[in-house]
């Protein structure tokens, strides 16, 4: 089985280039076209299901696609963006010329949490979580499943399941999407490799139905069952904190 994650579509603070974290913000009129016009790519008869965060952007973004598909909506929490606590809008060039290492830390560390944020890793186990629940629900689904998030989890995810994971990262853009293919190994649970990352969700529509996974397969119940992931740290970094 394939599943897609799709980022959502453009808000005010995308636009502006500032964090938006965990703060419940909706669409603006770019994005709603961006979503619209996605949507409108898709071939009914090729998904299966669509899932999202519940965050008003990453909704409004997955409604477009339901109401194409004639599919149910269904809104999973392990969706749900990072929270970046201090950080959340901030002016991210700002805060990389000011604390370039704390920007570094945001990307680089799965330790690493702003104050009153998340660590990367908390946010990893809980995503790769919902997406072994969702492979399970929709093993013998037939088609694509869609699953609606956001950047931060998109770019934790999908730097986990990378063949060269200290490639530099390429965040994906918004309304852009990552393809992950979903296999069985006998006696295993879900596995999942990377297909295509950053592409137009119309283009992994294509890579879902043709293209063969390629490089080692990671263990989604591995990456959600991290004992080591606490939420916070108290190594924060004091300089952020208003």
């Amino acid at each position: 089985m394939r599943i897609v994650l799709l980022r959502h579509a453009e808000t005010d603070r995308n636009a502006a280039d500032e964090f938006q974290g965990q703060a419940d913000l909706p669409l603006n009129a770019a994005g709603t076209r961006q979503a619209r016009d996605a949507a409108s790519t898709l071939r009914a008869g090729a998904w299966a299901a669509v899932y999202s965060s519940p965050l008003t952007r990453a909704v409004q973004t997955a409604s477009y696609a339901t109401s194409r598909l004639h599919l149910p909506h269904h809104r999973a929490e392990g969706l749900r963006e990072r929270h970046l606590g201090a950080l959340d809008g901030r002016h991210r060039p700002t805060v990389e010329r000011r604390h370039p290492h704390t920007l570094h830390r945001l990307l680089h560390d799965l330790d690493y949490a702003p104050p009153g944020g998340e660590t990367g890793r908390a946010v990893l186990a809980r995503a790769a979580r919902v997406l072994a629940d969702i492979a399970r629900r929709e093993r013998q689904a037939e088609g694509a499943v869609l699953a609606v998030t956001h950047g931060g989890v998109l770019n934790l995810l999908t730097s986990a399941l990378r063949d060269a994971p200290r490639e530099p990262r390429r965040l994906v853009g918004t309304c852009a999407a990552a393809c992950l293919d979903i296999q069985w190994p006998a006696g295993g649970g879900p596995h999942a490799r990377l297909l295509a990352h950053d592409v137009a969700v119309r283009d992994c529509e294509a890579v879902c139905a043709t293209d063969t996974a390629r490089g080692p397969a990671v263990s989604l119940d591995a990456l959600a069952r991290d004992p080591y992931a606490p939420t916070t740290r108290t190594d924060t970094d004091k300089a952020l904190h208003p």
